[in-house]
């Protein structure tokens, strides 16, 4: 199939200078068009029969990550906690002219799944996306007194993962373990954005002995590996349900370093 979205969006807004009374050199918006286009969306899926209870799916589509109102807008928000500063997109700075722009992202699948009875599933597949224009959340290197960010598209970027997926009833082991329930999801992703110039220019300028920048680096967002595990009890009869659930997502790129200023990331944190 294919989908058309026409899409359209404004913003009232002001930056500093016009605030404060510089109405020549300020910025001035009244519902203006900050954002528009008509995109189709094509989608494909294929699934084959393998056995009664095996599929083997395969699918294409190509779908859009849109920015945020507040992404796109003269936003300035401190966060108390960090003291980092979130300043909207629309701000222009060297090397960024304040055009925050949709990505929009080819996306393909193939996945094998065998069922089983009571809901209980396994399935393993391979994904593959290609990214124009991602995204993210990059440190503005001209705001060197205060930690100030700003989301900005950077370079064209690609992703690659595996998934383990299961959900079994442990009835094998005897009728006692037949109302708990083990589950799992499990995701290697192997993420890469090609820098822009700008950036890489600025990573190479500050490039200590022994080490060697490449032109590439993770993609802003997404974890290295994800995760997720529970046991869990249902028994109809009695009304009980519970369960013992478990996450953990790799270190994962926050903030885009520039220059002088590194990259942020957050560590794995187990729950």
């Amino acid at each position: 199939g294919i989908r058309a979205e026409n899409y359209i969006q404004k913003h009232t807004g002001r930056d500093q200078r016009y605030a404060g009374g510089d109405i020549e050199n300020g910025r001035n918006l009244d519902n203006a068009k900050v954002l528009g286009s008509l995109d189709l969306f094509p989608s494909v899926n294929l699934i084959y029969l393998v056995k009664e209870d095996q599929n083997i799916r395969g699918s294409y589509s190509k779908t859009i990550a849109r920015p945020s109102f507040k992404e796109l807008s003269f936003a300035q928000i401190i966060d108390p906690v960090s003291n980092r500063i979130f300043n909207g997109s629309l701000f222009p700075y060297p090397g960024w002219e304040g055009k925050l722009t949709e990505t929009r992202i080819q996306n393909f699948d193939i996945r094998w799944e065998k069922f089983m009875d009571r809901g209980q599933i396994i399935s393993a597949s391979a994904f593959f996306k290609k990214f124009d224009k991602p995204i993210e959340l990059v440190r503005i290197p001209e705001q060197q007194t205060s930690t100030e960010y700003q989301p900005r598209n950077v370079g064209n970027g690609r992703l690659l993962g595996v998934e383990l997926e299961f959900r079994k009833d442990l009835g094998f082991i005897s009728s006692f373990w037949s109302n708990f329930n083990l589950n799992g999801n499990f995701t290697v992703i192997k993420s890469q954005v090609d820098m822009t110039d700008k950036e890489f220019n600025s990573r190479k300028n500050y490039e200590k002995n022994g080490e060697t920048i490449e032109n590439q680096r993770q993609m802003a967002g997404q974890a290295p590996y994800v995760i997720n595990a529970g046991l869990s009890y249902s028994h109809d009869e009695s009304g009980v349900d519970a369960g013992l659930f478990y996450n953990v997502k790799g270190k994962t790129l926050t903030i885009v370093g520039s220059g002088l200023f590194p990259d942020i990331y957050i560590e794995p944190f187990n729950s």
